[in-house]
C-alpha cells in the first residue's frame, strides 16, 4: 500500500463501509452486556436489574443475548434461569469454558445455545490452561458433541485468536467446523488487531469452513 492509499480509507484492502451495506440484513447482533457488561472494577448487575436490561435488548431486536456463565457462581446460573424464563425473543446464550463441567452446567439452565471457548494463543496455552493444541481440539470434540446431542446451538471460539499461530488456528477451525458447529468466533481479547488483519482473517476463514463466522472485539489498546 503507498503513502497515499494510507491516507485514504476508500483504497484500504477492507474496502469502503459503503461497500459492505448489502450484506448488513445477513448479519445477527450478540449482545454482551450481560456477561462482558461486568467485567470491569466495581461492575455490579443485580438479577432485577439484569432482567430489565435483557427485556430492553429484547424490545429493541436483538436477536441473541449472551449471558455470563453459569459455572461463575450460584447467583450467576440462577439468574441465567430467570431470563430463560421471561419467554424473550431473542435466543438466551451462554459463555462457557471449554470443558464438560461447565457445559453440562449451563444445559441445566434451559438456555438456547452455549458460546464455547478456550485460549489458543501461546501466552495462554502456557500460562491460562498449560494444555497443548491436540489437547483443545479433543476437548472441543467431547463438549461440541454432548451440546449437540442436547439439541442446542454452539458456537466454538478461540480466545487470543490474533495472537495465535494461524496454522493452529485453521486446523482447529476445521476440526470444530465439521463437527457441526453453528458458528465458530474469532477473539480479539486484548485489543491488538487492526481492521486489515481482522479482514484477512475472517476472508481466510471463510475459505475452510462452511458454518457462519462470530467476530468479538475490545478496544483497550
Amino acid at each position: 500500500m503507498s503513502p497515499s492509499d494510507a491516507r485514504d480509507p476508500s483504497r484500504s484492502s477492507i474496502g469502503t463501509a459503503s461497500s459492505y451495506l448489502s450484506n448488513v440484513s445477513n448479519f445477527k447482533i450478540i449482545e454482551s452486556t450481560l456477561r462482558e457488561g461486568e467485567q470491569f472494577a466495581n461492575a455490579f448487575f443485580t438479577t432485577e436489574k439484569k432482567i430489565e436490561i435483557a427485556k430492553a435488548l429484547d424490545e429493541f431486536g436483538v436477536e441473541y443475548l449472551e449471558l455470563t456463565s453459569p459455572a461463575a457462581s450460584t447467583q450467576s446460573y440462577n439468574d441465567c434461569k430467570a431470563i430463560v424464563g421471561l419467554g424473550l425473543k431473542a435466543k438466551i446464550l451462554t459463555h462457557v469454558r471449554c470443558h464438560m463441567d461447565d457445559a453440562k452446567l449451563a444445559v441445566q439452565t434451559g438456555v438456547d445455545g452455549l458460546d464455547v471457548v478456550i485460549g489458543t494463543s501461546s501466552y495462554l496455552r502456557e500460562f491460562s490452561h498449560g494444555k497443548d493444541m491436540q489437547y483443545i481440539i479433543d476437548t472441543a470434540t467431547e463438549v461440541i458433541n454432548y451440546v449437540k446431542g442436547e439439541g442446542l446451538e454452539v458456537r466454538f471460539s478461540s480466545e487470543d485468536s490474533f495472537r495465535s499461530d494461524i496454522v493452529d488456528l485453521l486446523n482447529l477451525y476445521r476440526a470444530v467446523d465439521k463437527l457441526g458447529v453453528n458458528r465458530v468466533g474469532i477473539a480479539d481479547t486484548v485489543g491488538c488487531a487492526s481492521p486489515d488483519q481482522v479482514a484477512e482473517l475472517v476472508r481466510t476463514l471463510r475459505g475452510i469452513v462452511s458454518c457462519d463466522i462470530e467476530c468479538h472485539f475490545h478496544n483497550d489498546t
